[in-house]
């Protein structure tokens, strides 16, 4: 990141912890459609369209109107939006601190390049298991020559997600997610699915 993007950035998040009267971070759903469909996510949606990116735009606005942080964009899988990193880039251009959650199956080296460019401060996976099952698709086989080029390649920050308590079978799966996450100096989170 640009220092003068980093100070811009720096100065916005130090508001928004001073003051209670706007929002700090907001979660952006940017589209509703998954390109995956884990038995134990509510969000699933191969129909709906993606949000316009005029649309987007204009939120984008009245969200740095409010003096809002941190904007971290969802879906769905915000990957199949077609202009991702143009709703990064907006985002950036408000000195708002620019974060993503995915799947991470669509990431590639010229895909982590775009979002390096369009000015991306940190990326979200979730990892919950080691093999695919019926339940969740987003294991460590699966995403962890994704991993690795994030490592290689990605300029923002990474944090893998694990969710326990959607096989209680597979708890220690989150323990070898952790170790795995550490070993390419990402950081690691676990949400607990109740």
């Amino acid at each position: 990141m640009r220092r003068n993007d980093f100070v811009a950035s720096l100065k916005a998040f130090g508001y928004a912890m001073a003051s209670t009267d706007h929002p700090l971070l907001v979660h952006f759903v940017v589209i509703r459609r998954c390109n995956l469909s884990c038995a134990y996510c509510n969000e699933y949606d191969d129909i709906s369209p993606p949000i316009p990116l005029e649309v987007i735009k204009k939120r984008i606005r009245a969200l740095a109107n409010l003096k809002t942080a941190i904007i971290t964009c969802t879906g769905g899988e915000p990957l199949l939006h077609p202009d991702m990193e143009e709703i990064i880039k907006e985002i950036r251009n408000h000195n708002i601190i620019a974060f993503m959650i995915t799947n991470g199956y669509l990431l590639t080296k010229e895909r982590i390049q775009k979002l390096n460019e369009a000015g991306l401060q940190g990326l979200q996976i979730s990892i919950d298991n080691l093999e695919p099952d019926d339940v969740s698709y987003k294991s460590l086989k699966v995403l962890d020559r994704k991993l690795k080029l994030l490592a290689d390649y990605a300029k923002f920050e990474v944090n893998i997600s694990s969710v326990l308590g959607i096989s209680d079978e597979r708890t220690s799966d989150a323990i070898t997610v952790a170790e795995r996450a550490m070993s390419y100096n990402f950081k690691h989170s676990v949400s607990i699915l109740h």
